[in-house]
């Protein structure tokens, strides 16, 4: 199912009327399906580790560097996502969450921890001490490519009506129903609960670790706080 299909579905129910295009009208109900896509899109994946998403990533030491790069398409790590060594998969990387314990890590670049230390600080990877040459440090992540071009590649946003979203179409158009609805100050109480009961039939397929309870998330996403990088708290 493209966007297209997919808004045409959700206009259908709440206009009666099947557009042709969306990225290329420019009425008021073909913009507002723009912007909600994109903002539907993002809370589904944002509110569990899904399958699709997850993606392993490898950084390998030269000895030397301190400060990796994050994956181009990173989004967040997982709920309970570690560094492990390739070589010491038994003990792994020990993840340092507080900024100021971490920098008495780096001023005394402690060398007791095996094989090191990691953190994420000015959307970088930071390790103490560096890895040694060859060393690998890999773990998985969620991807914040949600969304498929025709021509197979991913990306963040939806920006042409062939677009496909990575995750279950069925929830896109159920979401996109609800919050036009809400938007347009209606009764939305069934269409929440619709996209609810769609989202726990699909989210309990995957199997994925649940984020934020989903009502909750929808309700009070603008004053959710982001624990980065680690998993969203309320």
């Amino acid at each position: 199912m493209t966007l297209l299909s997919a808004c045409q579905s959700a206009a259908i129910r709440l206009i009666g009327k099947k557009p042709t295009t969306i990225f290329s009208a420019t009425d008021t109900f073909s913009l507002q399906l723009q912007d909600l896509s994109n903002e539907v899109a993002r809370d589904i994946a944002k509110s569990q580790d899904w399958q699709a998403l997850i993606k392993v990533y490898l950084i390998t030491g030269d000895g030397t560097t301190k400060e990796f790069p994050l994956p181009s398409d990173y989004d967040r790590m997982l709920v309970d996502t570690n560094l492990y060594d390739a070589l010491n998969w038994a003990w792994g990387y020990k993840r340092i969450i507080n900024p100021s314990d971490w920098l008495q890590y780096e001023i005394y670049d402690w060398q007791l921890i095996v094989p090191g230390a990691w953190t994420i600080l000015g959307g970088e990877f930071r390790f103490v001490p560096a890895p040694y040459d060859g060393a690998e440090a890999k773990f998985v992540y969620i991807s914040r490519n949600i969304v498929t071009a025709a021509d197979g590649t991913t990306k963040q946003f939806f920006t042409k009506d062939d677009d496909t979203f990575v995750l279950d179409e069925r929830l896109l158009t159920l979401g996109l129903i609800w919050k036009w609805r809400e938007m347009e100050g209606m009764d939305a109480t069934n269409a929440q609960s619709d996209f609810q009961k769609a989202f726990d039939e699909v989210s309990g397929r995957d199997k994925g670790a649940r984020i934020i309870t989903v009502g909750n998330y929808w309700r009070d996403r603008f004053s959710t706080k982001l624990a980065y990088p680690w998993p969203l708290g309320s």
